[in-house]
């Protein structure tokens, strides 16, 4: 009778110890699906962003071959503005002429300008009785 009691109780313990571990088991396995179902979110955001940023590099690359073709289309409107100006050059003697004279002082003071330390300085005005620099020579700072 004794082994009997002894077996039994020896059975509910281990139908208990069963119990808890399969409760730890439970609760484990849910806190698994929670960081899989997370983690399925993460992974569906971060392919969103990748096709986003692979669209943005596709218009980028776009747009550059594009700007790459109107900067070459600018150049040679360039190279043929100025093969131009040096035909006018030669066929037109007064154009020559007044093409290589010297800008008059006046002039030549008004395109002169004195570096801007800052854009404070750059606001500042000349006052009206100061002259302005000389062209050819270096403002003082």
């Amino acid at each position: 009778m004794k082994v009997t009691l002894f077996l039994v109780a020896a059975l509910i313990a281990v139908v208990l110890w069963q119990r808890h571990e399969n409760g730890n088991l439970t609760r484990s396995f849910e806190r698994a699906n929670k960081v899989a179902t997370e983690q399925k979110t993460t992974i569906g955001m971060l392919k969103s962003q990748l096709s986003v940023s692979q669209g943005i590099a596709r218009r980028n690359e776009t747009a550059q071959v594009s700007l790459r073709g109107e900067l070459i289309a600018a150049g040679a409107m360039a190279v043929r503005r100025e093969e131009t100006i040096t035909r006018l050059l030669n066929e037109n003697e007064e154009l020559h002429r007044w093409y290589g004279a010297h800008l008059p002082d006046v002039v030549r003071r008004l395109h002169t300008r004195a570096g801007c330390a800052s854009a404070g300085h750059c606001l500042q005005r000349v006052s009206e009785g100061e002259l302005l620099p000389d062209a050819g020579k270096r403002s003082r700072d």
